[in-house]
């Protein structure tokens, strides 16, 4: 990972522009959209599922107002928007699909995507700094938020589901999954792994952050683990370290400089473990674990993790009769909140994964060729962030775990899921840009003096 002074080449621009404003409400109320359902406005819980859409719209809208339209990304951002709004009416004309569900359908297939691409496309380096930053102080009071959750009984206040009457997931020995701030513990699960992305990167990083922030962030997220209590989140978190590995021994003649990172990390888990809450969240979750991988793994970690990943993938194709419903049941038809909507119970007609759901709800050919691009948009990331790795810059790498399993296999009805796709794919996508572009993007940069350059670690 590199290693160098952190430049500042947006201090001496002006105010703020509104489409940036808007990238910045969009991520706020990723953060606290669960606080609005849970505590301060219940009573709206459920329409406030979609409370991002309208800034998703406004960021769009903003974009082409300003001709800072992703040009690059038009040709696959239009055939979407052809095939999802042109299946969207077939299904509601010929099938017997409720508008309002292919409206939702829609939002949640379509919409997604053109946001993060103008998001990528107009964040700079400076811009991805901040954002990094403010996740870090964010990820303080949520550690603090998510041990009282831990601690506190499933019926305190501080555990409120995020609808009239519901309750948080429950944990190993009568405590509850802690969520922080988001509706369910998901979006801790999600969030802990981009704060960590972050961190790892800044301790690299000279003038990224502070360094107490840095290691305050770190401590946080070790701490979150245990009382969050989701193997997601452990994955994720053991390939953003392995992705870290992989960016430092891309070279040979500077690994021992990862050292500077790996062992205060380690002293860092040391300390944590002194933590009485730490420690007993800690067994609760390798009891979770060893009796989550007896169940779905037979008692191997390798096998629970191709049975989340690549078995749900290979099973449906396989289940799947091409020959029949060409059409699906219709966008939106299988999700919970419009099953609720209709039928007035929560049920997920078509199935809690992404990949049944694309099938079922687009039919087998659309539904295949959407979670076909979607992986090859995944991979096509991927492959550059390795390259812009070997080059130096190690973050978009560092957000490969989360931004591959959003992209490929994130539940895009749900909106958190959601929002992580988005935000996890637009950081990556501004992570690859090289920074001759971030200065043609800025045309003030010209006048600063130009960055020297600095050796990496593992190059």
């Amino acid at each position: 990972m590199a290693l160098g002074h952190w430049q500042n080449p947006a201090s001496n621009q002006g105010g703020m522009p509104l489409l940036k404003k808007l990238f910045w409400t969009y991520f706020l109320l990723l953060i606290f959209e669960g606080a609005l359902r849970k505590w301060v406005l219940p009573q709206y819980a459920a329409p406030l599922l979609l409370v991002r859409d309208p800034v998703g719209l406004l960021i769009i809208l903003e974009a082409y107002r300003t001709n800072k339209w992703p040009q690059r990304w038009s040709l696959i951002t239009g055939v979407l928007a052809a095939g999802f709004v042109g299946l969207c009416v077939l299904q509601a004309a010929v099938g017997d699909n409720p508008w309002i569900a292919a409206v939702y359908g829609l939002r949640s297939y379509l919409l997604p995507f053109p946001v993060a691409f103008i998001m990528g496309e107009n964040l700079d380096a400076e811009d991805l700094r901040k954002f990094a930053v403010c996740a870090m102080w964010l990820m303080l009071p949520e550690t603090a938020l998510a041990i009282a959750q831990y601690v506190a009984p499933s019926g305190s206040v501080l555990n409120a589901g995020a609808y009239a009457g519901g309750t948080q997931i429950g944990y190993v020995g009568g405590h509850v999954r802690a969520s922080g701030t988001f509706s369910f513990v998901v979006g801790l699960a999600l969030f802990c792994p981009m704060v960590a992305a972050f961190v790892l990167y800044g301790l690299a990083r000279e003038r990224f952050a502070k360094t107490w922030l840095l290691w305050a962030a770190a401590f946080a997220v070790i701490v979150s683990v245990p009382v969050v209590g989701s193997r997601t989140l452990l994955f994720e978190l053991a390939a953003i370290v392995a992705c870290a590995g992989v960016s430092a021994a891309l070279g040979v003649s500077q690994f021992l400089k990862s050292l500077k990172i790996l062992v205060p990390v380690f002293v860092v888990f040391v300390l944590a473990s002194f933590l009485p809450v730490f420690s007993e969240s800690s067994k609760n979750l390798g009891e979770r674990v060893r009796d989550a991988n007896q169940v779905e793994g037979r008692g191997s970690t390798g096998r629970t993790i191709a049975h989340r990943t690549v078995v749900p993938v290979t099973t449906r194709i396989a289940d799947t009769d091409f020959t029949k419903n060409p059409i699906g049941i219709g966008m939106g038809r299988g999700s919970a909140a419009i099953s609720k909507l209709l039928l007035n119970r929560t049920e997920f007609t078509a199935g809690e994964n992404e990949i049944d759901r694309a099938i079922i709800e687009l039919g087998p050919f659309p539904g295949l060729a959407f979670t076909l691009f979607r992986f090859g948009l995944a991979f096509t990331i991927l492959g550059r962030a390795f390259l812009r790795a070997r080059a130096g810059q190690p973050l978009a790498l560092l957000f490969a775990p989360l931004m591959f399993s959003g992209v490929s296999l994130g539940v895009l009805e749900q909106p958190t899921d959601q929002g992580f796709m988005v935000i996890a794919l637009a950081f990556s996508l501004a992570a690859l840009k090289p920074a001759s572009v971030v200065a043609r993007a800025n045309p003030s940069f010209s006048n600063l003096p130009r960055p020297r350059r600095y050796s990496s670690l593992g190059r």
